[in-house]
């Protein structure tokens, strides 16, 4: 991997939001009962993207975390 640091690597809030939107909006067009196949295609897409499985397993725990946050 290059030398960019993690945070030259994070989206601005703005394209967060729209890629937040994007995502609930498609979601939402989806039968429930694929949503999880759509979530886990998604990640393999976007895991496969970033070329570096430190920071997708890294992204994995981050959201494990968030989800038992929630659920605490």
């Amino acid at each position: 991997m290059s030398d960019t640091t993690l945070s030259d690597m994070t989206l601005p809030f703005a394209d967060l939001e729209r890629v937040y939107e994007h995502l609930a909006e498609t979601l939402d067009a989806l039968p429930e009962s694929q949503e999880r196949l759509f979530l886990a295609q998604l990640a393999l897409a976007l895991a496969h993207r970033t070329g570096d499985v430190a920071r997708v397993m890294a992204a994995i725990e981050e959201a494990r975390r968030g989800i038992a946050d929630v659920s605490a």
